[in-house]
């Protein structure tokens, strides 16, 4: 239950109550930031692929090696992305589990679990989810604006 202002900590659903939240598939650009215990943190540019209240899948390529999976599991991150007439948005989660895919094995998939998150921010994620089959023009408008 939200209150409006009051911070609320989110937690993954159980296995069947998570079957019954509503999940949006499609591609997202977002900006994050990894932050590790050992050795600071690293930003990333990527796609949010899979999303319902709880949490999402990432999508990213790292090209240089700079995410470490052995730090990865828990690890924090910030996530940054902009909804038309919203602005920018920050949402902290934590990784949940990371899946490596491409032939180099350097595109990664991560699950992530959002955490602390206010009503408001609640809100967005909601619109985002409920952009599914929309303008996919207008996405990646936004993407072009972050590579500026």
């Amino acid at each position: 239950m939200r209150n409006s202002g009051a911070r609320q900590k989110n937690t993954f659903a159980s296995d069947d109550t998570r079957k019954n939240c509503h999940r949006s598939v499609f591609t997202y650009p977002v900006k994050f930031k990894v932050f590790r215990k050992t050795s600071g943190h690293s930003s990333f540019n990527g796609y949010l692929r899979d999303i319902s209240i709880d949490g999402a899948s990432l999508e990213f390529e790292d090209k240089y090696g700079r995410f470490s999976l052995k730090e990865a599991n828990k690890s924090s991150i910030k996530i940054s992305f902009s909804i038309p007439h919203e602005g920018k948005v920050n949402i902290f989660a934590r990784i949940k589990w990371v899946k490596k895919s491409g032939s180099n094995g350097n595109c990664l998939s991560i699950g992530i679990e959002f955490k602390d998150m206010e009503s408001w921010q609640l809100d967005t994620i909601e619109k985002l989810i409920g952009m599914k089959n929309k303008d996919h023009n207008m996405m990646w408008n936004l993407w072009e604006q972050y590579e500026k």
